[in-house]
């Protein structure tokens, strides 16, 4: 029965008592719900994943950017004989 129900959760031979577990999502499914929003399943649900980047201050990628000073053509040869 239980692979057959549409439900965001189900509680067996009791009532309610997944909406008490705060590691169960809670909500509904379809027009009755917006899906899991209990727990860290709600700070899911409702979270959007930002990457952000932070590039330090001392770092090497300035040498990639043109004009090519003497630095990046001694690492360019070198890479080249190691490769």
């Amino acid at each position: 029965m239980l692979a057959r129900t549409r439900a965001c959760g189900v509680t067996v031979n009791d009532t309610l008592h997944h909406i008490a577990r705060l590691n169960l999502p809670f909500g509904g499914v379809g027009p009755s719900g917006i899906g899991g929003y209990h727990g860290e399943a709600g700070f899911q649900t409702f979270s959007h994943m930002k990457p952000v980047f932070r590039q330090a201050r001392l770092n090497g990628a300035g040498m990639l950017n043109p004009p090519y000073g003497k630095r990046f053509w001694k690492m360019l040869k070198l890479l080249m004989r190691l490769g």
